[in-house]
């Protein structure tokens, strides 16, 4: 069975219009996913660059001969960008322009001057070559799950067809010049396109997994931490203690919690604004994520509160952990609108070995000591143990 190329060219140019619009509808109703707008953008680009090529006849205005390879250069680079602007990177526009303007260089040059269709098909495959495994390259990153599968998939999806574009150039240079043309049959051509094809779905695809799979990321980031600081939520923070404290009953290692309270924030609040406030909370949750160890819990635990799990510590190590954050916070300045805020705190600390391994008992062990601090005249830690 023979396959007719240029039926294949517009099933590619259809692959390409569909993914154009899921790219844009997501676009649409997804507005903090970056590269969205530049897949559908490229997708876009190529349907219409495919399209076209299927459709011209030499009798056309150079300008619209020239136009379509541009397109179509330009519609791999915003692919690229995309991929970038997915990641968080600045994008590279200059690299869609320069794919676009030697796209229409080569087809100028070794299309219409040279008449050199076989030279053509090779440069236009290895530069598909170039930019599709730059694209596998820049998705091989590390990610947990499940947006790791997408990554991967993509990459997968990206290098084939980077594969199958330099197939078709090697193929391209065993044969003679002599009756190459743009849409030849041949035995092997067709097959190229249609694996290239189905490659092509598989991007598709696997870009909207990537952007699924970050939405589910995001709203689990949003369901599990504090929007302000980055830290546990207190729901999230009592499932992930009482896993930790069941592992301490099993192992019979301490476990220590301590309460921290920032000294008189209604006063910044009230002195320098609500945002003033935030910017506070803010760097003290950086602070106190640069101490902990990546094993103990963070959490905001209130308006003003912390609780930090500490794992395997007791309440003697936790006291100097506890300390050492409160010199760190005293020395801290929080600039603020050409002022600079200087701030407080106080501790309480509490641990299992004396209260038991009951997370709520040991949160309120830790609390209660915090009152002592603060009735001590604050920016002070206080133990559980202490004598009353």
């Amino acid at each position: 069975m023979k396959l007719d190329v240029r039926t294949i060219m517009l099933m590619l140019s259809g692959i390409n219009l569909l993914g154009a619009g899921m790219m844009a509808l997501i676009s649409f109703h997804a507005d903090n996913i970056r590269g969205a707008r530049q897949w559908a953008l490229g997708h876009c680009c190529m349907c219409l660059g495919i399209f076209t090529s299927t459709q011209m006849s030499p009798e056309w205005p150079v300008w619209i001969i020239s136009a379509v390879p541009f397109v179509m250069g330009c519609g791999i680079g915003f692919i690229y960008n995309g991929i970038e602007a997915f990641q968080g990177k600045r994008c590279h526009y200059w690299v869609t322009a320069w794919l676009g303007v030697q796209m229409m260089l080569q087809s100028l040059w070794l299309g219409m001057l040279r008449d050199d269709i076989r030279m053509l098909v090779i440069a236009n495959s290895l530069l598909f070559t170039l930019v599709f495994g730059a694209c596998a390259v820049r998705l091989m990153v590390k990610a947990a799950q499940p947006l790791k599968t997408a990554y991967n998939l993509a990459a997968a999806s990206f290098s084939f067809i980077a594969l199958m574009s330099l197939l078709r150039a090697l193929n391209m240079l065993s044969k003679p010049a002599e009756g190459v043309t743009l849409f030849a049959q041949g035995d092997i051509n067709p097959v190229f396109l249609v694996l290239g094809g189905l490659s092509q779905l598989s991007i598709s695809l696997s870009l909207v997994l990537l952007i699924t799979f970050r939405l589910v990321s995001d709203l689990r980031e949003q369901a599990t931490h504090d929007s302000l600081t980055g830290a546990l939520n207190r729901r999230s923070f009592e499932d992930e203690s009482r896993r930790l404290l069941a592992r301490a009953i099993r192992t019979g290692d301490a476990m220590s919690v301590i309460m921290i309270d920032v000294d008189f924030f209604k006063r910044i609040n009230d002195m320098h604004g609500h945002q003033a406030g935030d910017e506070v909370l803010r760097r003290l949750a950086v602070l106190l994520q640069a101490v902990i160890r990546s094993e103990d819990c963070l959490a905001r635990y209130g308006g003003e509160e912390f609780c930090i799990l500490l794992a395997g510590i007791n309440e003697q190590g936790a006291a100097l952990l506890a300390e050492r954050v409160r010199l760190l916070y005293a020395d801290l300045r929080v600039p603020w609108k050409g002022d600079s805020l200087q701030c407080t705190l106080s501790a309480g600390v509490a641990d299992s070995l004396l209260v038991g391994t009951d997370l709520s008992t040991l949160v309120d062990a830790a609390d209660q000591a915090l009152y002592r601090a603060k009735n001590a005249g604050r920016n002070c830690i206080a133990l559980h143990s202490d004598p009353i």
